[in-house]
């Protein structure tokens, strides 16, 4: 029998399958991830978060020359680079937030950001994800909570924050 993950427990795998939240492994998370920004291996891609290490092994095996880890964004002349952010493996939505809040400015305009919300088993808590990143100044769909993975894009410096 192979070991369970961490945080395994029958009920949280039965909260994930009637969510509809994957509990796929890496791999297919990270593929639905760039599926979703629609990344290709000539873009620039940062990883964030506890699974940032084993994002970007996944990615270089992959083709994936331009990838870096991130952890915290210096200012908008040295970032403002990469194309896409990916953050995995945060349990927490304060966790989430404090992830994106340090990295997202590595965005360039326009770019997206991915966040794997799989751990966040209840709406009102995927709610919450939503409203940090539109306070951060991000574009998110508004039902963008519904899925396992949640995109949002970096606001042009000429746009307006949401109402």
């Amino acid at each position: 029998m192979p070991p369970r993950p961490m945080g395994w427990t029958p009920i949280r795998q039965a909260a994930q399958f009637m969510l509809g939240v994957p509990a796929d492994g890496l791999n297919q998370v990270l593929e639905r991830m760039l599926d979703l920004a629609q990344v290709t291996p000539i873009s620039f891609v940062a990883v964030a978060g506890p699974r940032a290490g084993d994002a970007m092994s996944h990615l270089w095996r992959r083709g994936y020359q331009r990838v870096e880890a991130a952890r915290r964004a210096t200012c908008g002349a040295a970032d403002e680079r990469s194309d896409v952010l990916i953050v995995l493996g945060c349990q927490t939505v304060p966790d989430m937030r404090a992830v994106v809040a340090a990295t997202f400015t590595m965005l360039r305009p326009g770019g997206a950001l991915v966040v794997d919300a799989g751990a966040l088993l209840d709406e009102p808590a995927r709610r919450a994800l939503l409203e940090s990143l539109l306070e951060l100044g991000l574009d998110v769909q508004p039902q963008a909570h519904l899925g396992a993975e949640i995109l949002a894009t970096r606001r042009f410096s000429g746009d307006r924050a949401a109402a």
